[in-house]
């Protein structure tokens, strides 16, 4: 019996020591800086952990669609409120949800905005769960750390610095037509419905944001590529069953005056900068219009959003 508990107590031994060794470890490799210098993956999403605390009235959140079709400074420019695009290429729905509660830890935005194209895009059962083991044990995500840790590292005092200026939007002028337009919303692609994972994230999602007091609001980017009725219609039913509003700009095209020979950088995938003005411009008229956000334009607290918009504009003008 006692070498029986032995073997327990020895075992019990092994996985505390492994654990701790573990937890140590992903203490020091684990970011302490939001600059790509420092290990911090998708550096553009996660310049909002430098903003100050409370300070973002709207986050969007999803793939290349999110980045490529919305301008947080235009909007700030134009309406005052803030916002930022927590948005990473080909985002699957539950590193969306690990983005919002990473945000939410310091932030407590009025408004949500997930981008739809996210729902249709499968993964394993299994990468939640490995995004979660990532989080909570950063080791296995930043294993690769070891040969470039600095003096900060071994402190463990974190302290992100890297401020975005464009607050996400990433710029592209390139102009690559659709070849032979039609009617896009017509076409018949597989991936229709929202598959049962992504309906499970999505509903974790949904009620994160009601403990959280945001309100969320769901919308498509025009994309030729990517949209199309039956698409549309899924979504429409899942936000109506969970009273959520949904805005499907891929019905607004006309009322945008987006042009698939101008607009897009990429045969009609994602919008180039004009595109991404138009869509910015319907956007922030319609947040001010349905959602109550204020104007911090003359507020001191924000006066760091006054600095980076001159930035943006000489950045925008740089890169003409």
């Amino acid at each position: 019996m006692s070498e029986k508990w032995n073997r327990i107590g020895r075992i019990f031994l092994f996985f505390m020591i492994f654990f701790t060794l573990v937890w140590y470890g992903s203490r020091i490799v684990e970011p302490k800086d939001n600059l790509d210098q420092f290990g911090m993956k998708d550096v553009s999403a996660n310049g909002i952990l430098s903003e100050r605390k409370d300070s973002i009235d709207v986050l969007f959140l999803g793939d290349s669609l999110v980045y490529s079709s919305i301008s947080p400074m235009a909007m700030y420019e134009k309406e005052g409120f803030t916002s930022y695009l927590c948005s990473t290429p080909a985002q699957p729905l539950y590193y969306t949800k690990s983005l919002l509660e990473r945000t939410l830890q310091n932030q407590s935005p009025k408004l949500v905005v997930l981008e739809a194209d996210t729902f249709f895009r499968d993964f394993l059962a299994t990468d939640p769960a490995v995004e979660k083991i990532k989080e909570l044990f950063p080791l296995f995500e930043y294993h690769d750390r070891w040969k470039n840790l600095q003096a900060q590292d071994w402190t463990g005092d974190v302290h992100y610095t890297y401020n975005n200026v464009l607050k996400g939007f990433r710029i592209n002028r390139d102009i690559k037509p659709v070849q032979k337009i039609g009617s896009y919303m017509d076409d018949h692609k597989k991936g229709e419905s929202i598959s049962v994972l992504n309906r499970w994230v999505l509903d974790s999602i949904v009620q994160m944001c009601k403990e959280k007091g945001c309100q969320l609001l769901v919308y498509s980017t025009p994309s030729y590529k990517n949209w199309n009725w039956k698409r549309h219609d899924a979504v429409q039913t899942y936000c109506d069953d969970n009273k959520i509003p949904y805005l499907d700009l891929n019905t607004e095209t006309k009322s945008l005056s987006i042009d698939w020979k101008e607009d897009t950088r990429d045969q009609g995938d994602h919008l180039n900068y004009e595109g991404a003005m138009k869509v910015t411009k319907y956007m922030e008229e319609y947040l001010k219009k349905h959602y109550d956000l204020e104007d911090h334009r003359q507020d001191e607290q924000y006066q760091s959003w006054n600095d980076s918009l001159v930035n943006y504009n000489k950045t925008i003008e740089d890169r003409k």
